[in-house]
Parts: structure tokens; C-alpha cells; sequence
């Protein structure tokens, strides 16, 4: 996979993340989160020792994704899905999405809420998250982990 340490991979996720979009009402650095959201992710995420959490989107206790060092973590109503870097291939929206929001009147690309995990030999895996610039940080985190993958 990648030879960047867990703080290396941490920092670059959240260079990405700033710079192409930033934080959101609901979407931001781990930090950043209130101490309730984050407690509620760290017990249900379960970390490994030497697995840091990145950013998160928290809209409540079922609906929520956590991008760690490791991998993505999704809590839903139908329990947690977690997508290791290794399996991700890459990042992107649905075009009928695209088309969407476009015709909705919201008319632009700030009204984007719908995110593919496109795995490597699993199903693909749609998230719903906050809309505006956080989407578009969060997109090219992803992204960015696709790429690290592949290095």
C-alpha cells in the first residue's frame, strides 16, 4: 500500500480536505467534531492502536462515516460497513446524481450530497453526506486514499 506513517497519511488527508472544499455544519476534521459525536464514533468505530481518525460526517448515531488512516468506516441503520484503503478503487458521483441537482433548481454543483465508494471486488457503497464545500473536500480525501492505495 503506502509507506507514509499514520501521521503523515493524517496530515495529508486533512491538507486535501481544507484545500478543496473544508469543513461543513456536519462534516469536519475529527477534531474539530463536538466531544459527543466523536465519543459515539470512537466506540462504534473501535480503532486500532495505531489507527488515527481523520475526518468524519456525523448526522446522528445511525448515520455517519468516519475516514480514518486505515479505512472508512459507515455506521447506518443496518449496522456498520467499514471499506479498508486496500479496497478502495475510487471516489465519485452518480451522473443521474449530477443531472439531479441540476434540474432540482438548487442548480449547481454546491447541492451534491451522494458519494460511490467503488471498491475493489466488492460492491460499490453509496453515502449520503453534507452538501457544499465539505462534500468536496471529503470527495477528494477519498480520492486521495485511492490514489495512496495504488502507491
Amino acid at each position: 500500500m503506502t509507506g507514509l506513517s499514520a501521521e503523515a497519511r493524517l496530515r495529508r488527508l486533512l491538507r486535501v480536505f481544507t484545500q478543496t472544499g473544508g469543513e461543513g455544519l456536519r462534516t469536519r476534521a475529527f477534531d474539530n467534531l463536538p466531544m459527543d459525536a466523536r465519543a459515539h464514533l470512537l466506540e462504534r468505530a473501535v480503532l486500532k492502536a495505531d489507527e488515527l481518525p481523520v475526518i468524519a460526517h456525523f448526522e446522528g448515531p445511525d448515520h455517519w462515516a468516519l475516514v480514518t488512516t486505515e479505512r472508512i468506516v459507515l455506521g447506518r441503520e443496518a449496522g456498520l460497513l467499514s471499506v479498508p484503503w486496500s479496497e478502495l478503487e475510487n471516489a465519485t458521483t452518480d451522473t443521474a446524481h449530477i443531472q439531479a441537482a441540476f434540474a432540482s433548481g438548487a442548480g449547481n454543483k454546491l447541492s451534491l450530497s451522494r458519494l460511490r465508494l467503488q471498491r475493489r471486488n466488492a460492491e460499490d457503497v453509496e453515502i449520503e453526506v453534507e452538501a457544499g464545500k465539505a462534500f468536496f473536500g471529503l470527495w477528494n480525501a477519498l480520492k486521495t486514499i485511492a490514489l495512496l492505495r495504488k502507491e
